[in-house]
């Protein structure tokens, strides 16, 4: 938060976008955990290049998690082809200024701090509490809906902390983060109470897939 004030007190000029600000400062606030709480092997491990390739890994499976409800639709032939449209600006600045964006959000919520946190608290209880923590941070956004997008923010938060556990790894939630916010449909559907950009649909998936890696991380524990 500390940082996000930080960004809010300075004028960024017209060819910057503030986003790369923010990145900046996020990877000084994590190299700077990693020395003073000795994270430099975690921080090797977990934020770096070696893992990279998860990255697009991480891209596809977001598209995939995006445009489920759509697929659904489509399925219970609640929509057709004709009534999609895909609300994405393929250009390299969209790209680039996008993937800034989920990079740093995911360095704020999945930084080498949580590697500290797992000396003393299991994964499943640091994913868990990360996930309130997401769901909660978006109260300061007005726009958004809490009855209609907090499980789905919930458990997105908590399915990106356990897999960042699992794979032991940064660039696949930053992935699955980009691949989840570049893609998006429009369609008749939006409104949809379990199919619409806010239904219930994304968030029975998340909660599968976050239910699905606990199972795995248990497993993994026990061995």
């Amino acid at each position: 938060m500390l940082v996000m004030g930080i960004v809010q007190l300075f004028k960024t000029p017209h060819w910057l976008n503030s986003a790369f600000i923010v990145l900046t400062l996020f990877i000084v606030v994590n190299i700077s955990t990693a020395i003073i709480l000795n994270l430099k092997t975690e921080i090797k491990t977990f934020l770096g290049f070696k893992k990279i390739y998860f990255l697009p890994i991480g891209i596809v499976v977001g598209g995939i998690i995006a445009v489920s409800p759509i697929l659904a639709g489509l399925l219970a032939r609640a929509t057709t082809f004709s009534e999609l449209k895909l609300d994405t600006t393929f250009t390299l600045t969209s790209i680039v200024v996008t993937l800034a964006i989920v990079a740093w959000e995911e360095l704020w919520f999945r930084g080498v701090f949580l590697n500290y946190c797992n000396r003393h608290l299991s994964v499943i209880n640091i994913s868990i509490t990360i996930g309130l923590l997401f769901m909660l941070v978006h109260l300061l956004n007005p726009e958004i809906n809490m009855l209609k997008t907090g499980l789905t923010l919930f458990f997105a938060g908590a399915f990106l902390t356990i897999v960042y556990f699992y794979f032991k790894t940064i660039w696949l939630p930053i992935g699955l983060h980009f691949g989840n916010n570049f893609f998006t449909v429009q369609s008749n559907l939006n409104e949809h109470w379990l199919l619409g950009n806010e239904g219930f649909f994304g968030a029975i998936i998340l909660t599968i897939l976050f239910l699905t890696f606990v199972k795995l991380t248990l497993n993994k524990t026990s061995k």
